[in-house]
């Protein structure tokens, strides 16, 4: 069962009109009570040692929110591949050993914002699914097409004999990303928050961009990052 913590997680649902299975909280909280029965939201009160059982999140602030989620049948590799073929433009995100579970949660909300058909991460080496990224995802990992796999570099070549280019995120070798003329498949790869992407990634890609820094620090938040360079393509390029 996945649910999303917290006042902000909450009040970004009802703000979004996103539908709500229920919602879990303590009696106390007579103010978001008041709010869910005005807005017809099934909600149980609960005590507060019943929240002990998310003993990994520390910021539940006594509220459990279940998302509505319309169910849908996930895609298997080969049915998402046969699927993409046939569209005239893609959009792709690779991750590459993201390892805090933060930043792995913002990219694929990003990424759901951005309209990317899907994102690949390593299985090994790379942050899990868990509670604290579904939260940070704010639930975009309920809609995206989401692929766990063991070789980053396999997928690259699948990509590419489907019509892909692929951009490597990274200071070496790299051209701006406001320069390039992406292709309408285009798939972007970050990297590590520390060690960034590795060298057989940059060597398997087509074109290593970067994104220039004008103030004193070198490097920005790979999840910042990424919903820069996931932006600039939408600009261009529309689903």
């Amino acid at each position: 069962m996945q649910y999303l913590f917290g006042k902000k997680a909450l009040a970004d649902l009802i703000n979004n009109q996103q539908k709500i299975e229920v919602v879990y909280l303590s009696a106390d909280q007579i103010k978001i009570i008041n709010q869910l029965q005005a807005n017809q939201i099934n909600y149980k009160t609960v005590s507060k040692s019943w929240f002990d059982q998310f003993v990994q999140t520390l910021n539940h602030q006594y509220i459990a929110t279940k998302p509505l989620i319309q169910k849908q049948e996930k895609l298997t590799l080969d049915q998402w591949l046969k699927q993409i073929k046939h569209k005239e433009t893609g959009l792709v995100l690779i991750l590459d050993s993201i390892e805090d579970p933060r930043n792995f949660g913002a990219i694929l909300r990003s990424a759901d914002a951005f309209g990317v058909d899907a994102v690949f991460y390593k299985k090994n080496n790379q942050a899990k699914v868990n509670d604290l990224v579904i939260k940070t995802s704010m639930g975009a990992i309920n809609y995206l097409n989401l692929f766990e796999v063991a070789n980053l570099s396999m997928i690259i070549q699948k990509l590419k004999d489907h019509g892909f280019w692929i951009y490597a995120t990274t200071l070496e070798n790299s051209v701006s990303y406001e320069t390039v003329d992406y292709a309408k498949k285009s798939c972007f790869v970050v990297g590590n928050e520390n060690k960034g992407i590795s060298q057989l990634i940059q060597k398997n890609s087509d074109i290593n961009i970067n994104i220039p820094m004008y103030g004193s620090v070198q490097s920005l938040n790979v999840s910042v990052a990424s919903g820069i360079i996931l932006s600039n393509f939408r600009r261009v390029i529309k689903p």
